[in-house]
């Protein structure tokens, strides 16, 4: 987790509201992606999910160095996700890593996870029941689904809607992420299925204020109040066995050697 230089207080439960997460993309932000992924911190961002389908690893790194040193700097709490490239979570004490569908696969993931002893959740991307039960059977922390609603992400393939999502939500054990053109005036239907958290890009980066359009969507959630199925993790390492661990510690904290 990015933490300010005092130390956070110990979390003694898993949230009981569902989580904002947003995720990077260099082709929709209107401010320095830097800086809107800050500002979406600051307006209430949970997870910050650097996704870089394109750059080579040491950017990546680099990029999730200087958005901890900025949030640190603006005394900012927020969990830091790595798209795609575990190796990059690894190196950069990440929070998680968000597998998609030419990543490694969940279970090798996982695999490499216990040889190393790093204790980042592992999630991935899920846009069927059957894929979400796999992910969940090979040992996935929490999946992400979509799109539910039509999304400048995928344009031209037809949403999977929220009836689908319910479908998820009920048949798995982990976190449900709910992912796809939400936005706070559609929220309400996504989060009544109990999902744990929505993720986004546009509806906070493609704006002018991210610290705005991120608190808007947050007060949105909070406003809902319709308690997830299965709570996301925050500030909690996931274990296997289904018991939660404090994790005010990164695996850096913990001298873990990842290189």
């Amino acid at each position: 987790m990015i933490q300010t230089t005092e130390a956070s207080p110990k979390p003694d439960k898993l949230p009981s509201r569902a989580v904002l997460h947003v995720l990077s993309d260099r082709s929709r932000h209107r401010l320095p992606l830097l800086s809107a992924l800050t500002e979406a911190a600051r307006g209430g961002a949970d997870v910050i999910q650097v996704r870089e389908k394109r750059a080579p690893a040491a950017d990546v790194y680099q990029f999730c160095e200087d958005l901890r040193k900025s949030c640190q700097a603006a005394g900012l709490a927020v969990q830091l996700f790595v798209n795609d490239r575990l190796d990059v979570a690894m190196a950069a004490a990440a929070d998680g890593v968000h597998l998609a569908a030419k990543s490694l696969p969940v279970a090798v993931a996982r695999k490499v996870c216990r040889q190393t002893g790093w204790q980042g959740l592992i999630g991935c991307s899920v846009h069927s029941l059957e894929e979400a039960l796999a992910a969940e059977q090979a040992g996935a922390d929490y999946v992400t689904f979509g799109h539910v609603y039509a999304s400048e992400s995928h344009p031209g393939l037809p949403p999977r809607g929220v009836r689908e999502l319910a479908r998820i939500v009920d048949a798995l054990h982990i976190p449900v992420v709910a992912i796809g053109g939400i936005t706070a005036a559609n929220a309400e239907p996504v989060l009544q299925t109990g999902c744990s958290g929505i993720a986004v890009i546009g509806a906070v980066l493609d704006q002018d204020d991210p610290c705005a359009a991120a608190r808007t969507l947050r007060e949105a959630v909070e406003r809902i109040r319709v308690p997830p199925k299965v709570p996301f993790p925050l500030g909690l390492r996931a274990r296997r066995d289904g018991t939660p661990e404090h994790a005010v510690t990164t695996s850096r904290d913990k001298g873990v050697d990842v290189r």
